[in-house]
């Protein structure tokens, strides 16, 4: 019986193919893996992405509701959109000229206010009734919910409706006002929202146990949109 040998230099050249092929299929093991860490990481980004915008929507949407829960305490609106009578929001005006995101973003309320009119006026023609928008309320949003974790800012404007015909944009005779929130986020989310809001009636209550009366306004949405 013969016994076959192997000379040392296919042997050599064998082992060496079976190291580069070992290292090819190492790189190409790294390459998806690098991949498949991407593709995750990527996705978990869109998803927090997602769900912070949405929850700066969801937080202009509560700062409009809010105001509009100030508008109901008052029985008068004529002086509301030059801030002469606006609304007691104690619970939503935090007094910070330039607030500090949780991302350590730095938000300049005047600036923001010049941007807002700066926004409207292009919208508009010039005229005696073309809106004037003043700052109405700016706070965290857990001013009004008890979360813990980096809630987004809020900040309200409110003006005159644009179909107003008493040449005064800061004071009101129609009952009728425009409502801007505006929801700064985490990672530069930022939602915007406007409402049209109308004074319906007036209805007196009086507190349970006595107490003066109260007069509370009935305020009706005529129009919601997303800016």
């Amino acid at each position: 019986m013969r016994q076959t040998t192997q000379r040392p230099g296919v042997l050599r050249q064998e082992q060496g193919i079976a190291l580069l092929c070992t290292l090819m299929v190492t790189m190409l093991l790294g390459m998806l893996g690098a991949v498949l860490v991407f593709l995750v990481t990527t996705e978990s980004l869109i998803s927090a992405n997602q769900r912070t915008a949405q929850r700066s929507l969801y937080a202009a949407d509560a700062g409009i509701e809010r105001a509009i829960a100030g508008l109901r305490t008052l029985p008068d609106w004529r002086s509301v959109p030059g801030g002469g009578g606006e609304p007691s929001l104690p619970d939503f005006l935090d007094g910070a000229s330039s607030p500090r995101l949780g991302d350590g973003t730095i938000l300049d309320l005047a600036q923001l206010t010049t941007a807002r009119q700066a926004e409207s006026d292009a919208l508009y023609d010039v005229s005696a009734n073309r809106p004037v928008w003043a700052l109405l309320a700016h706070a965290p949003l857990d001013r009004l919910t008890a979360s813990r974790s980096p809630a987004p800012y809020v900040i309200v404007w409110i003006a005159d409706d644009v179909d107003e015909t008493d040449g005064d944009p800061l004071h009101d005779s129609n009952g009728v006002l425009m409502l801007r929130a505006e929801a700064f986020g985490m990672l530069g989310a930022r939602r915007r929202l406007e409402a049209t809001v109308a004074s319906e009636s007036q209805a007196v209550a009086v507190p349970a146990g006595g107490g003066p009366a109260m007069t509370r306004t009935e305020v009706r949405m005529i129009s919601w949109r997303m800016r």
